[in-house]
């Protein structure tokens, strides 16, 4: 079987797009294996990257984070020094990776999994975390709302650098929080549709909705073309000072296949 680092990434083709890049080569290290499933497979076991995520960036889906693309480029160009690896990688990965230093790397990838788990163990961390990004936290609010409890999450999210004191009693997002992935997304959708999500009877208050229909390629497209034109829509309107109000308000969108994967 020919080796990846044999094809020479750069004499191949060089995409001004990252994703078109990714989608370029991944399809080219996949195309050694006879069987493409085989291959996502196994490169989903040496990446650690899930099976989805191979699949959304092979079909230009998804544009890839900088630890994906060093783990990627890792198995395609056989390279773990993170210098030699800027080297040999195409020239629109390089120029993305050349942001961030393998110490950076490490960290982010940690930051984000410690979030994770700090948000499973302390669920109330998520809400107080969740409500700092649509305001200012006020100490009297947080005591009258939650308590003495309430309170120590401050103080714990204070000493993980996750909240910053920015004026006497009142609390923000600190900078150095991480991005959250997926999977942080994902616990953070559940919960609060499953403690703040209410069923009325004048829809003119808030917005539940369910659909399930056998679909094509085209249409899982259509649909998630829709979704993320309404999420951005969204998130333009929460940014417009004349929508700005008082009430936090959560919007959480799934679309997704009704198939288990296999672990």
């Amino acid at each position: 079987m020919q080796n990846f680092t044999d094809l020479n990434l750069d004499s191949q083709a060089n995409f001004g797009s990252l994703v078109d890049q990714v989608a370029f080569d991944l399809a080219s290290y996949l195309g050694q294996y006879p069987n493409k499933s085989f291959a996502i497979r196994i490169l989903s076991k040496e990446t650690g990257l899930n099976e989805k995520t191979l699949k959304r960036l092979l079909n230009r889906e998804n544009k890839p984070t900088y630890q994906t693309l060093f783990k990627l480029y890792s198995i395609f160009l056989e390279e773990e020094c993170f210098q030699k690896l800027l080297d040999k990688s195409p020239e629109v990965v390089r120029s993305y990776l050349a942001q961030y230093t393998p110490e950076e790397k490490k960290s982010s990838t940690q930051d984000e999994q410690d979030l994770l788990d700090l948000f499973k163990k302390e669920p109330l961390a998520a809400e107080i975390f969740v409500l700092a990004g649509t305001a200012p936290l006020i100490k009297s609010a947080i005591g009258f709302r939650y308590g003495q409890y309430g309170l120590e999450v401050i103080e714990l999210l204070l000493s993980k650098n996750i909240l910053i004191q920015s004026d006497k009693d009142v609390y923000n997002l600190s900078a150095k929080v991480p991005n959250l992935d997926g999977e942080a997304l994902k616990f953070l959708g559940e919960y609060f549709v499953q403690r703040f999500a209410k069923v009325r009877d004048v829809m003119s208050e808030n917005m539940i909705s369910f659909f399930a229909e056998g679909l094509n390629q085209a249409g899982k497209e259509a649909w998630l073309e829709i979704d993320t034109k309404a999420f951005y829509k969204k998130v333009e309107i929460a940014n417009d000072p004349k929508f700005k109000g008082p009430l936090p308000y959560f919007t959480f969108t799934v679309t997704d296949s009704i198939i288990r994967e296999k672990s």
